[in-house]
């Protein structure tokens, strides 16, 4: 009977495909555990839904696999994003990883008008009174108001070692314009597994991509989050692309996100 139900199928252009049952399991305890973990740090992001499904699938591939490195933000906020790497980390990691947060832990600095472009400027004048478009390295005050005010270290650090659990020791906070604690800091960092740069504006994406992608190691993710939102972002990014020997292809999360996957 089966034979004859196949050989009906064939002639009719189809074919049987045994389906496996371990990888639907997989695919579902993934999801659902993906899931689980987003909910925990949801209120501490500003990210997509698609953008920390991918952070789940990145990082839980640096685990599974062992990738040497550190898990690197600049752009923290809240910590919503660096949660949800530490949370994978505690359920698949056999050994915890630093965690280096880069942030003014205040308001984002100006854009430039002259190169970050129509929707950095447009959205500085919608959300603050008094806002420069200059690119001065000052906060913008107001500019977070309608998403619950700025980030701070002891919003991060409730989240991070209070909520997740996570052991303090492993994380490190890096207060300030990246243009002045990057420089200075930047050799606290060996090897990179993960880079997350959410600089939103030219001058902030570019310092980062300059002083830590280096240090990505091959196989490892950099993950630019502002890349299809702000000009100035996807300008800088483009411009150090120009700049490696070998293509890097930047893989599409969302209209804004991309990621690198380091050669």
């Amino acid at each position: 009977m089966k034979a004859l139900v196949k050989f009906i199928i064939s002639r009719l252009g189809f074919e049987i495909i045994r389906k496996e049952a371990n990888q639907d399991s997989k695919g579902q305890r993934s999801e659902s555990e993906s899931n689980e973990l987003i909910g925990i740090i949801r209120n501490h992001t500003m990210v997509a839904q698609e953008g920390l499904y991918s952070l789940y699938h990145q990082t839980l591939f640096c685990e599974k696999h062992e990738l040497a490195g550190d898990f690197v933000e600049c752009g923290v906020w809240k910590g919503g994003a660096a949660g949800l790497m530490a949370l994978v980390n505690l359920k698949h990691g056999s050994t915890r990883r630093h965690i280096h947060l880069f942030d003014s832990f205040e308001e984002i600095c100006e854009p430039d008008e002259e190169i970050d472009g129509h929707r950095a400027i447009s959205e500085v004048r919608m959300w603050t009174q008094n806002g420069g478009t200059t690119g001065r390295l000052v906060p913008l005050r107001g500019i977070y108001d309608h998403r619950g005010g700025p980030g701070n270290i002891q919003e991060n650090k409730q989240l991070l070692e209070s909520t997740i659990g996570y052991d303090p020791q492993y994380i490190h906070f890096h207060k300030g314009w990246f243009q002045h604690t990057l420089p200075e800091q930047h050799n606290d960092i060996s090897k990179i597994a993960i880079l997350r740069i959410d600089a939103d504006w030219y001058a902030s994406t570019k310092i980062c991509l300059e002083y830590l992608f280096e240090k990505v190691i091959s196989g490892g993710f950099v993950i630019i989050d502002d890349y299809g939102a702000y000009d100035g972002c996807r300008k800088a990014v483009d411009a150090f692309v120009k700049t490696m020997q070998k293509p890097l292809f930047l893989n599409y999360v969302n209209s804004d996100i991309r990621y690198i996957i380091a050669p």
